[in-house]
């Protein structure tokens, strides 16, 4: 293993060109200081010891430390970077979800597509499924006028309620003929008393503050059996305007990253 790392270090860009620029360097200093020791004593009457020993052995010196400083300080951060990365591939999901603040990893408001419930109320559940701008979500956030958080609708409840709905039952239990789905508004499903929807309308999302972390919206998902969504307010009060959204599937990615 040891063998493999080695390998695999020498073979990076630079490796080479650091190591013989070091080895340069320091011969080169040591080789040229002797030959100057040798020649001031051979071909001067009076050999100058102070030259070498006070002008050139520290300008020298000054060099070599510089470039060498260099050469270890660039491998000790290259190590310490790696080090680091690999004690980052070593978290657990939850320990890196925990280091990371809502509010870097939600979708902001200004991104959720949304209803308005004043205005949409009375529309056709047919009608919203087909609005061409909720073409890529499966989720429909319904907002008051100040955009506070009424309900989180998945695509699976509406149709959930088209069909149950469409079925119109005798007195035996059988299907005696359909209801008309345009008669079926947004109204009309939150109006239901179709207890496992009702569950789905009332418990499933939850709130955070914007100062929580993706590990304490994980909490609050995995603390309610039908939560799939986190809103994130100021304080994390369900009364106070929405500033972003969280849902299981995007805190399932940053636990991957």
């Amino acid at each position: 293993m040891k063998e493999k790392e080695k390998t695999e270090a020498e073979d990076k860009p630079g490796w080479w060109s650091r190591n013989t620029i070091a080895f340069i360097i320091t011969f080169g200093v040591m080789i040229s200081t002797v030959y100057i020791a040798i020649a001031s004593i051979h071909f001067r009457s009076e050999p100058n010891f102070n030259f070498i020993g006070e002008s050139l052995l520290p300008l020298w010196g000054t060099w070599l430390g510089t470039v060498l400083a260099f050469y270890f300080g660039k491998s000790n951060f290259e190590a310490a970077s790696k080090s680091y990365q690999e004690a980052i591939k070593s978290l657990t999901p939850e320990e890196k979800i925990a280091k990371l603040l809502v509010k870097d990893a939600m979708l902001p408001v200004e991104k959720i597509e949304f209803l308005d419930y004043e205005k949409e109320k009375k529309i056709a559940i047919t009608e919203i499924l087909n609005y061409s701008r909720f073409e890529k979500y499966n989720r429909y956030a319904v907002f008051d006028p100040n955009k506070v958080l009424k309900y989180m609708i998945h695509r699976s409840v509406f149709l959930e309620f088209l069909y149950n709905k469409s079925l119109v039952k005798t007195d035996d239990g059988n299907a005696a003929g359909t209801a008309s789905p345009k008669l079926l508004t947004l109204d009309s499903l939150l109006a239901t008393d179709d207890l496992k929807i009702k569950a789905l309308l009332n418990r499933g999302y939850g709130f955070v503050p914007l100062n929580a972390t993706v590990l304490d919206a994980k909490r609050v998902i995995d603390s309610i059996a039908e939560c799939q969504d986190v809103f994130i307010t100021p304080t994390g009060s369900p009364t106070e305007a929405v500033v972003g959204l969280l849902t299981n599937t995007m805190i399932f990615e940053k636990a991957k990253v």
